[in-house]
């Protein structure tokens, strides 16, 4: 039974991840998903309770589930590959430094300035190595002032819903472990 969990809340977390940043969408169009950052916080709590593989692996799915699920309007075609490598970066990073700092805000800071330090390079070498002129420099600072909303809700809400959802299945260990002696 215990080999199960792990998968099940990593299904339910990429799920959520695909689905949120719809009605996000819905609500205010692109520029919601842009503002709000919906899609990084199930992929942050993936990887903050379940461990890199499993937050990388959310990382990857979830936006190109969102990307499918839009019929590739949001992340659009040319954004997906960033998108994929931020959230992925943004999984596995949280899974490793929740491992190693054990706090849950060191590892969430930790893991955002990761993913945003990637994001940036590689908008940076789409420009000058491959000459898209969508990824200037420029699109760093804008997508920095826009998701800044997003980040201040990452900090407000994921550290509570990562201690509710650690108790939650600390319980539930407990509970399994008296049921099975």
């Amino acid at each position: 039974m215990k080999r199960i969990r792990k998968p099940v809340y990593a299904a339910v977390l990429i799920a959520a991840g695909a689905l949120v940043p719809q009605i996000f969408h819905y609500l205010g169009g692109a520029k919601a998903g842009m503002m709000f950052l919906p899609m990084h916080i199930p992929v942050l709590i993936c990887g903050l309770l379940l461990g890199s593989l499993y937050g990388f692996a959310a990382g990857l799915l979830i936006p190109f589930l969102s990307f499918l699920i839009t019929g590739g309007a949001m992340p659009s075609a040319e954004r997906l590959p960033f998108v994929i490598a931020e959230l992925a970066l943004y999984g596995f990073a949280s899974g490793l430094f929740a491992a190693l700092f054990k706090n849950v805000y060191l590892a969430l800071i930790s893991a955002m300035i990761s993913g945003r330090l990637l994001y940036a390079g590689l908008l940076c070498v789409a420009f000058y190595v491959f000459h898209m002129k969508n990824a200037a420099p420029i699109a760093v600072w804008n997508s920095f002032v826009q998701g800044i909303a997003g980040v201040i809700i990452q900090l407000v809400i994921i550290p509570p819903v990562v201690y509710v959802l650690k108790r939650y299945f600390n319980d539930r260990t407990n509970q399994q472990n008296n049921t099975d002696a």
